[in-house]
């Protein structure tokens, strides 16, 4: 019996107890980095709006360090946001030195436009990062059950109508995001509020992390493997990157705070989750355990 993954024990911690050990999925980041290996062109998307200008600190840093990645190995990166997660995924980029390209949603009628851009384009990829996925309702949800389409872009659709031939990946970490839908059966047996803000959009690979930029993380640990590269970023750049993003007027998702946490949990946490990541690629590289 094979053992189990050491990048996997990581992302399955569940440090906010929501419960992720019941929709976890094993092997879903190695997965999903050997699809994005395979691609050519990748669209991310990130940008989780809990009120009026508070996107969330969780989504923006996952998503430009794994863009970044892509870049690295040869990927055309493409990043598309709406109008309220756009200062931090710019941040985010700015922080890394990433060219600061990003295609911007300025409301639920150009959905229909960015649509047939792509499918011109034809990327190989779509990636969500912590962007909410429709609930059966219809509405955005936050993890309070709380309604937050008003604030969020329908960017959702384009997972619900792929462009011809692109694979999809989701990154969440409580039910309510893009990708949740392949786990809907299990979120509907936590009771009433996991069923009311379950997502029903489905992906190709479903990346379930404790925190969603941990997510992102895993796949560009799994990625550095198969690249026999480094391509995490740093500590440092961990807390250059958040706090840019708080600078930019994000917030903590729990806490509603213009603070440099996520999800509640102190820069440290987070640094120390990307130190953990990078020792665990390092070994893998150097001859380690095979990803």
């Amino acid at each position: 019996m094979a053992s189990p993954d050491p990048i996997d024990g990581l992302l399955a911690l569940d440090p906010g107890a929501r419960g992720i050990g019941k929709f976890y999925r094993p092997g879903a980041a190695r997965a999903a980095a050997r699809s994005l290996a395979r691609g050519k062109r990748v669209v991310l998307t990130t940008g989780f709006a809990v009120g009026p200008g508070l996107a969330e600190t969780d989504g923006p840093p996952g998503t430009a360090v794994l863009g970044r990645a892509l870049r690295l190995v040869g990927k055309s990166v493409t990043y598309v946001v709406d109008d309220v997660a756009a200062p931090l995924m710019e941040a985010a980029l700015k922080a890394l030195g990433e060219p600061v390209e990003v295609l911007v949603l300025p409301d639920a009628g150009a959905v229909e436009g960015l649509r047939r851009r792509l499918a011109r384009d034809r990327p190989s990829h779509l990636v969500a990062v912590e962007r909410p996925g429709r609930a059966a309702d219809g509405e955005y949800r936050s993890a309070r059950g709380d309604s937050v389409t008003a604030w969020n872009g329908p960017l959702d659709a384009l997972f619900l109508s792929r462009p011809r031939g692109a694979r999809t990946v989701g990154i969440g970490d409580g039910g309510n995001e893009i990708g949740m839908g392949n786990v809907r059966r299990h979120l509907l047996r936590q009771g009433r509020l996991a069923k009311k803000i379950a997502s029903v959009v489905r992906v190709d690979h479903l990346v379930v992390a404790g925190v969603s930029n941990w997510g992102a993380y895993g796949v560009t640990a799994h990625l550095s493997v198969l690249a026999k590269r480094p391509l995490l970023h740093t500590a440092e750049e961990e807390r250059r990157i958040v706090t840019a993003c708080v600078d930019a007027g994000g917030v903590d998702g729990i806490t509603r705070r213009r603070e440099a946490t996520v999800d509640g949990l102190p820069l440290s946490a987070h640094a120390a989750m990307v130190e953990l990541l990078r020792a665990l690629v390092d070994r893998k590289i150097r001859g380690g355990p095979r990803s």
